[in-house]
């Protein structure tokens, strides 16, 4: 790593709950009338909106890029309108972020924080102005259609219908990986998003998905080669990630490719990923992470692993959301290489792995 990207990403600590705080505080202050027609419940999810712009902001002074706070920012303006605040509500909320930030920041963050603050400013703004969630381009497939239908309904049978007619058919796990669960998964992360989905059924769509792919396991196993490269793979979320199913479809497309797949999924320390490194000694070491509150994690991980002599030379691909919010974050916190789909992960991996075959012919 270079000295470069080791200054790139510099972790920032906030002291989340007490900034939270008055934020709120602040908030019921200046609309004493409309705060106390609030249930609690809603009291307590505004809280936790203002600990989630806490986060992002964190990670914008460690990026030293406003991307993730004028993201929040968007995502504010959608969720409040699609949960029917008044239409004064998010430029309220960020109103009094941006005030409390400015006079209860350290000192030193305070004049970056406020740039950033305009700029989340415009980016709500500009959400304001376009109406719902943004869709996946394209729309789904009839199947993916069908499958999300019946999730939303909390049909078993009729989603698993889905799949055993796209087997019958003949279609690839690679395809149904592609063309039905991951859009469905943003359809249904969209429609949460503008209120027309909750999050049980939410939790119940990435249920069935999960279940699907362990009962597609035999396939997978089936579609690897008998023989091949034996590269290996280890693939894990970072820290206490819980999304998995992106880096489960990672390890399914690096099986099928005849790659040695060691999976650890989610919730993994970063010390228990450096020890599997160093046990394993793979090729590749894949990386998910979906909540920009783990980036520290990922990045403390890539520091380490670059540090001993042992894992230095692995090479490590990262991918998530926040990798799509700021499109250079891979090489800020030390990565090889980020994809912005689980099935390019392997032509991915198979690049970096040939061009460090060819450095070291040319060496010769």
């Amino acid at each position: 790593m270079t000295a470069k990207q080791t200054t790139s990403y510099r972790p920032v600590s906030l002291n989340r709950e007490y900034l939270a705080g008055n934020m709120v505080e602040t908030l019921a202050r200046r609309d004493r009338k409309e705060w106390e027609l609030l249930s609690m419940e809603r009291r307590v999810a505004i809280r936790d909106e203002f600990v989630s712009a806490i986060t992002a902001l964190e990670e914008a002074l460690a990026t030293q890029s406003p991307a993730f706070l004028e993201e929040t920012a968007r995502w504010t303006q959608k969720r409040f309108t699609a949960l029917h605040y008044s239409p004064g509500f998010p430029a309220a909320f960020i109103s009094c972020f941006a005030d409390v930030v400015a006079r209860d920041l350290p000192k030193d963050y305070r004049e970056k924080a406020a740039v950033y603050m305009k700029k989340a400013a415009v980016a709500l703004r500009s959400a304001g102005r376009k109406a719902g969630g943004e869709r996946m381009k394209g729309s789904l497939s009839p199947a993916g259609r069908a499958f999300l239908k019946a999730g939303l309904a909390g049909d078993l049978a009729g989603c698993r219908a889905v799949v055993k007619k796209a087997l019958a058919a003949k279609t690839p796990v690679a395809e149904i990986y592609t063309g039905i669960f991951v859009p469905v998964l943003y359809e249904t992360g969209r429609l949460w998003q503008v209120g027309e989905a909750t999050i049980a059924q939410e939790h119940f769509i990435s249920a069935i998905i999960r279940q699907s792919m362990d009962r597609l396991r035999e396939q997978v196993a089936d579609a690897s080669p008998r023989i091949g490269q034996k590269k290996s793979v280890v693939a894990a979320c970072v820290g206490e990630e819980l999304h998995d199913i992106g880096i489960r479809m990672v390890g399914d497309f690096f099986e099928m490719d005849g790659w040695d797949v060691y999976f650890i999924g989610a919730n993994a320390p970063p010390k228990s990923i450096l020890a599997a490194v160093q046990e394993r000694k793979p090729d590749v070491l894949a990386l998910s992470v979906t909540m920009p509150s783990r980036l520290r994690d990922a990045a403390y991980l890539i520091r380490s692993l670059r540090a001993s002599p042992d894992t230095a030379k692995v090479k490590i691909i990262a991918g998530g959301s926040p990798f799509r919010i700021l499109p250079d974050l891979g090489k800020r916190i030390g990565a090889d290489a980020v994809t912005a789909a689980a099935e390019d992960a392997v032509p991915v991996a198979r690049s970096l792995l040939m061009t460090k075959a060819g450095k070291k012919k040319g060496r010769k």
